[in-house]
């Protein structure tokens, strides 16, 4: 069972996500603006927050990022009316790990809460592996570092954060290094084959990364892109 936080100001949107929430057999808490959401968060534990992005006393974007400040590993789910690929990209840029259009249906909402934390910190694709194989839990790619039993990821042993999904993509490349995956392959493992998006998610992932991880994003020398292929870590 999960705890997870919702914020959204529309009492029909915190209801609805809430039900349908609760019946997966999750631990939710709903509140209707922002201020009530940052006070929630540091006052309690959560694993996941699903936010609407135009909310009074403080929107999802600012929530984001102040829960991004605190916690860079939670996973987070926008919602919003805002369906535009301009929107979509700054709320992936801002820190989101999903982003999810309304109207929508609660299905398709929970499939994604649940891909969420499964992909997340609640239970990692790669946690076995890093429970096995922690006395040799160490990549070392050049000047990056990930350290995988603490998920803690270093670019000339400075520490750097990532986002949980920003992570999970960069240890699948990691733990491959010159293999070319494709944006499909990396969004089936790291999204999982239920998610319902497009792929081109990746490429914002991708960016967000070597923004993080390398000297010069726009001349990158660990993230390789193989064109019309995919992309590949050296």
């Amino acid at each position: 069972m999960a705890r997870i936080l919702i914020a959204d100001d529309e009492a029909s949107i915190r209801d609805a996500v809430s039900f349908y929430i609760r019946k997966e057999g999750h631990d939710v808490i709903a509140v209707a603006d922002g201020r009530e959401a940052l006070s929630k968060y540091a006052d309690d534990h959560f694993d996941l927050v699903i936010l609407d992005i135009m909310m009074p006393n403080y929107g999802g974007y600012e929530v984001c990022s102040a829960i991004r400040d605190k916690d860079p590993g939670i996973p987070v789910i926008f919602l919003s009316v805002k369906d535009s690929l301009i929107d979509k990209n700054l709320g992936f840029k801002l820190g989101a790990d999903d982003y999810i259009t309304k109207p929508f249906e609660p299905t398709e909402l929970v499939l994604r809460v649940n891909s969420c934390l499964r992909r997340g910190r609640i239970s990692s694709p790669w946690a076995a592996d890093e429970r096995e194989d922690a006395k040799s839990s160490t990549i070392i790619l050049g000047d990056l570092r990930i350290e995988t039993s603490t998920r803690c990821v270093f670019v000339s042993n400075k520490r750097i954060d990532l986002t949980a999904k920003e992570y999970e993509v960069l240890l699948l490349l990691s733990r491959n290094p010159d293999t070319v995956f494709s944006r499909q392959q990396i969004l089936d493992a790291v999204w999982g084959v239920d998610y319902f998006g497009s792929a081109g998610i990746v490429a914002v992932f991708i960016r967000k990364l070597r923004q993080k991880i390398e000297k010069d994003a726009s001349h990158p020398t660990h993230i390789l892109t193989e064109w019309g292929v995919g992309y590949r870590i050296v």
